[in-house]
């Protein structure tokens, strides 16, 4: 199989959302300053639809900052670059839901190991409770 266009970067949720709330700054400063723009609905459709669904994720209560320690922490445990990725969107709040993140995670990591990935979680990156 040939990839025909590699991937530049992959990015979080937070970083997804960062890029919208700039787009829509951008557009108000725009529109104020040129009415005559006409905006693209789909597009206006698309990025609405988006930020909705990313609000309702845990990239809404990070910062950049939680996310740099997070990751810095992490960072003792040998994961692929995916993984952290899906650490990072999903925020699992329990060991459990770790496991459906990290593959083989009972062979390559401990017990306790696991508890304190989900601790790390807990403290930086605002995981939901389930029931709120």
């Amino acid at each position: 199989m040939k990839v025909e266009n590699p991937r530049d970067k992959l990015l979080s949720n937070y970083e997804v959302l960062e890029h919208i709330h700039d787009i829509k700054r951008r557009q108000k400063r725009s529109a104020s300053k040129h009415r005559s723009i006409q905006r693209t609905e789909n597009l206006e459709t698309i990025l609405l639809e988006l930020q909705g669904y990313l609000k309702g994720t845990p990239a809404a209560k990070q910062t950049p900052e939680d996310i740099r320690k997070f990751l810095q922490e992490i960072s003792v445990y040998e994961l692929e670059k995916a993984e952290k990725l899906q650490l990072l969107n999903v925020a699992p709040g329990s060991e459990a839901a770790l496991h459906s993140l990290i593959e083989e995670c009972d062979q390559r990591f401990t017990g306790e190991q696991r508890q304190h990935m989900v601790a790390l979680v807990s403290q930086f990156l605002k995981p939901e409770i389930q029931g709120q």
